[in-house]
């Protein structure tokens, strides 16, 4: 069975790789050339942190020593970020001699760690883990999110029923009749229509829906959709589809 999230010529995963030392950049540039991968190379932590403010990426390798902001403080700034809080993240490190580094990193955000010098067999397998892990996720929040607008489409409906099936009773009782329509007869024919115009108006609000935290990711309150518009947090990220 083909596996539809591992990284393919066509569908090439986004790298981000952050390293001071040019030499280890281009050595990781020749390495990956002929594998699906897209790479933006960086070398310092604030250029990590500028890149991460542009781009969507679906894995980052992080160097741990860094000149100025190492790399374990980049990865607690990434997780800070609307575009990459949750980019699968790998340190690299030479450092051998203890722990404290390790359990930092996976402490800061981090998912795994290499250290140098490494077989490419290994680098490799872990660059493909990562974009497996952040198309899952991104699948299960869209399944997520198709559930959700599956239950508005259902609310929806409810919610239209009652003043269509009012209203309809209104107008045929309306033209049965041999007098004309009496002032509450039309007073209720209006409130019918105030409560679909209500509803509609919560449907054309889609775009600004009101979200809350699920599973990581964001579903629908149907409730408050008709509030004004406002900028949805939703909205502040770029479609990956």
């Amino acid at each position: 069975m083909i596996d539809s999230y591992v990284p393919t010529p066509a569908n090439p995963g986004r790298i981000l790789i952050v390293d001071d030392l040019i030499g280890n950049l281009k050595v990781h540039e020749r390495e990956l050339r002929n594998h699906p991968f897209v790479l933006t190379l960086v070398q310092s932590g604030a250029e990590a942190l500028e890149a991460c403010s542009r781009l969507v990426f679906e894995g980052i390798l992080m160097d741990v020593s860094l000149p100025g902001m190492d790399g374990i403080q980049t990865c607690r700034e990434i997780r800070q970020s609307k575009l990459n809080s949750t980019t699968p993240l790998i340190f690299i490190s030479a450092v051998r001699i203890g722990e404290d580094w390790v359990k930092e990193g996976i402490d800061s955000g981090g998912i795994d760690y290499l250290t140098k010098p490494y077989v490419f067999s290994e680098l490799l397998v872990k660059l493909r883990m990562m974009v497996r892990l952040s198309r899952q996720r991104d699948a299960a929040l869209a399944g997520e999110r198709n559930r959700a607008l599956l239950e508005v489409a259902g609310g929806t409906a409810h919610e239209l029923a009652q003043p269509l099936a009012m209203a309809q009773i209104v107008l045929d009782r309306i033209l049965k009749s041999d007098t004309p329509p009496t002032l509450q007869e039309l007073h209720d024919l209006r409130d019918c229509l105030e409560s679909t115009n209500n509803v509609l108006r919560q449907v054309q609000n889609l775009h600004t829906y009101i979200t809350k935290p699920y599973a990581s990711g964001h579903i629908l309150d149907l409730a408050l959709s008709s509030r004004p518009p406002f900028q949805s947090p939703i909205t502040d990220q770029p479609d990956q589809d």
